[in-house]
């Protein structure tokens, strides 16, 4: 006790810090330990999402409903210059899903801070990294330095959404909280001249002139550099509150067995690095990209292991992090050619919160340490006072962190395995530090890759507890003090009061092998209980008024604590307890009512804890239901779920077809097209030959591209033809309507060659037309040799050839691309859901396009030789108004077949499949790009790359599932879904 007194007293001496600010503002303040917001303390516990990736705006509220019943108080957002800025200087942040006001609003209206990420660079493994497309023809200047051309560039967009970030900072009555500067944008040379330097504080000087007066914050990339810190070499150029960003985990989609070796050096970068600020994660792994030709994430098991956030998350909090952001909390999709080439359609990114916005365990397992988060105050300033194999514990095969606050005492142990790889469990004591003393608890357990929190002076409500073995999910000040303890089914948990004197309590639900005994610790006694935890859950009362949960791991997943604040630093009396459901959005109290929203799959108990005898009945998605009081003063209810509810998936019919490639025929009429006649590119990349062939030095950015090059007279006999369209791109060459060739695609290549053999085609005196199909998988990012994201998309260079190799000229090339090219003809859908093809330029893609002259053609018919062939259908949905229903179409091609396929539902692209690169075969339709209610239009594109021809051997609407939900999928969505107008046959 009195050596518990002197650290005390030592650790207090070495820790009274006053809280900084930027100079603008005190709002958002901090200090060594945590942020403050308004004068409060507060864990930062985010999750990464991007409003481009859900294109339907009424379902952002229901991703961040979700990231609020699972524990998060804050999104962290890209904004992507590319989706806002179709051509140069001309934005757009009011059109459907570019509307990020309404992201405010909604983040205010749940309660949940912003972190803004607007760059100008993101990365992200979007289109050209987040750069407006227009840049990747090298009008940008050099980009990510100091140069005036890239200067000129990007102050227009970052005045532009930083007149936006700077109405709704929390400074004026909005969510946003900090905004971060670039992004993992590597400090090379510590030097007040550098071109880095100099572009950091470009950038902050224009935030600031915007109106930005919260603090800016940073991203490092990994432990590769140390950048933009105060704290390091700072020269100028450094942020407010510095960041890094890990990604540790290492995993295998094919070897559950991988990975999972967790970094221990987080507490000492910090603590070199940036040891005036609190530490701060603003990318941790939430789960991991994969790449065309890879695994698909459902495949990525371990990527989805609830292990992973209870060991690797804990760790982070062992190093005394208290800023912490998941990347991705929601991935989404990469619709239309919104993704760079490293990525294909899904970027499900094995989130805790699934591509078709089903919650995962990983994210139930989130959430018990994030509601431990967000009500124990006392973690939020606190030293490191050990750590070490054995440290606190009996056995060298556990590895422990041990944090104190130097103020109240309260102690903190995480203890994992020394070995966090290991599967085998582990039995052993820990030794603790209490004001009572020093006390060793026995029989604590870790299973194969666990990890606890095991605390000691825990304070909650007017109650401390001494220690506890057992895991705190969190606690409520209601009329009486409520704690959450949980842990898997057959471990025990040990936990004493301060108090010294032995309580009377009583049992409710499972049993739980509760007993009390005497303890003591130097002069100290004190009532320790120990239990074992059984499968389900139960309620202890004790005589001092404390009502205890007792939780299985699943019973525990069940849980929730919606808030009855919008303030996202939400208080331990601001808090409504509820079990059972697969989701709760939110609670409140009406009268003698509770209600509450959320969502359901199984019949099931509800429980819910108010703490007012006053509330006698639940009401669940608007329904009264049969309420019973529990003997400890909770009501409980059953609510409904969806195992007799039916949903009828029609089969994918009477499909039209029509041709969408008249351009390999050499009478096509290509007038209007865009003649290629630049000798000169401002592209850092030199074309192969000329004319330049870059389809961005002719205005057309996304989507496939074509090209038509001419030439006369019948001595030609091959060309050789270089193309470049990113990762997984193939292409194809008709010669007057022959195919001479192409490229398949290489999920490893961005660019390739092919030498075109004419002996199959048939050349004429006048007029020949070599038409060549481009694919595109977007532009790359910055990282990508040589020129990232100028590195030029389309043909590279043609050369044409004669008898004897000798080289021959074409006559012109004129080029193709998406509908009216930067103009952003579709303004609802924006610049990047289309390409050229001859559907997508006439919009046979559209709701409402007429295809009643077209002939009757499935594409499990497919094509019996090479081309491209555009099919149609229309199906009708008639989903209960109160199920949310994730709806996909899963396709399948015959082995060998070497094809491209693209979907489109009510005009959105929203798949990409390519059966010989492969990996995704299924597609989710988000509500809103597909109507439950009503008609909907399916088009599919199938490119035949071979002679041999393809076809699709299924085609089929399915559902991952069905909830009955509070949440409103079933809307009016025709405003996102513009259909068909004549003007698109200005681009046959």
């Amino acid at each position: 006790m009195r050596l518990f007194n002197l650290l005390l007293s030592l650790l207090g001496t070495t820790t009274a810090v006053l809280a900084t600010n930027d100079n603008y503002t005190d709002v958002v303040a901090w200090d060594p330990y945590s942020l403050m917001v308004n004068g409060k303390r507060v864990f930062i516990y985010s999750g990464e999402f991007h409003y481009p990736r859900l294109p339907v705006p009424e379902l952002w509220m229901d991703v961040l409903q979700k990231f609020k019943a699972n524990g998060l108080n804050a999104i962290t957002v890209y904004f992507f210059w590319s989706y806002h800025s179709a051509s140069r200087d001309v934005f757009d942040f009011t059109t459907s899903g570019k509307d990020i006001q309404r992201l405010f609003d909604m983040a205010k209206e749940v309660g949940m801070y912003v972190i803004a990420r607007p760059g100008p660079y993101i990365n992200g493994e979007a289109n050209a990294g987040g750069f407006a497309l227009w840049t990747s023809d090298g009008s940008g200047g050099k980009l990510r330095t100091s140069n005036d051309t890239y200067y000129q560039a990007w102050l227009p967009w970052v005045q532009e959404i930083g007149n936006i970030l700077a109405k709704t900072q929390i400074t004026e009555g909005g969510p946003v909280i900090l905004n971060q500067i670039e992004n993992e944008l590597q400090e090379t040379a510590y030097s007040a001249n550098n071109t880095l330097v100099l572009y950091m504080e470009q950038i902050e000087q224009a935030f600031r002139e915007a109106g930005i007066i919260i603090p800016f914050s940073s991203n490092e990339k990994g432990e590769r550099s140390v950048s933009w810190t105060t704290d390091y070499q700072d020269v100028g150029g450094a942020v407010n509150v510095y960041g890094l960003d890990s990604y540790p985990g290492g995993f295998s989609c094919t070897n559950v067995n991988s990975g999972f070796n967790v970094l221990r050096n987080y507490f000492q970068w910090f603590s070199n690095y940036s040891f005036t600020q609190p530490s701060f994660l603003p990318e941790f792994e939430g789960g991991y990209f994969t790449p065309w030709g890879g695994s698909f994430y459902d495949q990525c098991l371990e990527e989805h292991d609830p292990a992973f956030a209870d060991v690797y998350y804990k760790n982070n909090i062992g190093q005394r992090v208290t800023m912490q952001s998941i990347y991705m909390g929601y991935g989404g999709t990469n619709w239309g050619q919104s993704a760079a080439p490293v990525v294909y359609t899904s970027y499900d990114y094995s989130a805790p919160l699934r591509e078709t916005r089903e919650v995962q365990d990983k994210f139930k397992q989130t959430k018990l340490l994030a509601l431990f988060l967000r009500v124990s105050s006392d973690l939020l300033q606190t030293v490191m006072e050990s750590n070490g194999t054995g440290n606190a514990v009996s056995s060298s095969a556990i590895w422990s962190w041990v944090l104190r606050n130097p103020d109240t005492g309260a102690g903190f142990y995480v203890v994992q395995q020394n070995n966090t790889v290991s599967r085998d469990p582990q039995n052993f004591s820990v030794y603790l530090n209490t004001s009572a003393g020093a006390v060793t608890v026995p029989n604590v357990q870790l299973n194969g890759r666990q990890s606890k929190f095991i605390l000691t002076d825990y304070r909650f409500a007017n109650e401390t507890l001494l220690y506890t073995s057992a895991e705190v999910l969190t606690y409520g000040n209601f009329d009486v003090p409520v704690l959450v303890f949980y842990l898997q089914s057959g471990q025990t948990g040990e936990f004493a009061f301060k108090s010294a004197s032995k309580l009377d309590f009583q049992l409710f639900g499972t049993p739980a092998n509760l007993t009390s005994s005497k303890s003591t610790s130097g002069n100290s006694t004190f009532a320790k209980y120990t239990y074992t935890q059984a499968k389900g859950s139960s309620v202890i009362k004790f005589s001092n008024g404390v009502l205890a949960y007792l939780l299985d791991l699943p019973s525990a997943w069940t849980f929730f604590a919606p808030p009855t604040t919008l303030d996202p630093n939400v208080g331990p009396d601001q808090q409504i307890f509820i079990l059972g459901p697969y989701n709760v959005r939110n609670a409140s109290i009406q009268d003698s009512v509770v209600q509450v929203s959320g969502d359901n799959a199984n019949t099931t108990f509800i429980e819910v804890f108010t703490g007012d005898s006053s509330i006698t009945q639940i009401q669940w998605n608007g329904i009264l239901l049969p309420t019973t009081q529990t003997p400890y003063g909770a009501l409980t209810a059953q609510i409904p779920g969806t195992e007799n509810r039916t949903v009828t998936l029609p089969t994918l019919t009477d499909w039209k077809v029509n041709n969408s490639l008249p351009e390999a025929q050499a009478g096509y009429n290509d007038a209007n097209w865009t003649i290629c006649n630049k000798t000169t590119t401002l592209s850092p990349v030199a074309p192969l030959t000329l004319p330049v062939l870059f389809s961005s030095d002719y205005g057309f950015y996304t989507g496939i591209k074509l090209y038509r090059g001419y030439f006369s007279g019948t001595n030609a006999t091959s060309a050789n033809i270089t193309v470049q369209g990113g990762l997984a791109s193939g292409w194809s060459a008709w010669l007057n309507g022959v195919l001479v060739g192409g490229n398949p695609g290489n999920a490893s290549l961005s660019a390739t060659s092919a030498l075109l053999d004419f002996s199959n085609a048939t050349s004429v005196e006048e007029g020949n037309v070599l038409t060549v199909v481009t694919d595109y998988t977007g532009h790359d990012e910055t990282s990508t040799g040589p020129a990232g994201v100028e590195n030029p998309r389309g043909v590279l260079g043609a050369v044409l050839y004669g008898p004897g190799n000798a080289t021959l000229a074409f006559a012109q090339w004129k080029i193709q691309g998406n509908a009216g090219g930067s103009a952003n003809i579709d303004p609802v859908r924006g610049p990047m859901n289309e390409g050229g093809l001859y559907g997508e330029r006439l919009g046979w893609h559209l709701p409402g396009f007429d295809t009643s002259g077209w002939e009757m053609g499935s594409p499990m018919e497919g094509l019996n030789a090479s081309g491209v062939a555009w099919y149609v259908t229309t199906f009708e949905l008639d989903i209960d108004e109160d199920l949310d229903v994730p709806l996909g179409i899963e396709l399948d091609a015959p082995n060998g077949t070497t094809a491209r396929v693209m979907i489109f539902m009510n005009g959105y692209q929203y798949g990409k499949y390519v059966p010989q690169i492969g990996p995704q075969t299924r597609f989710p339709f988000q509500p809103g790009i597909v109507n439950n209610h009503g008609t909907n239009t399916l088009a599919v594109s199938l490119w035949a790359q071979t002679e041999e021809g393809a076809r699709l051997s299924n085609a089929t609407l399915f559902a991952y599932g069905k909830y009955q939900t509070g949440f409103n999928v079933n809307q009016d969505w025709s405003y996102l879904q513009p259909t068909w107008t004549a003007d698109r046959l200005l681009y046959a």
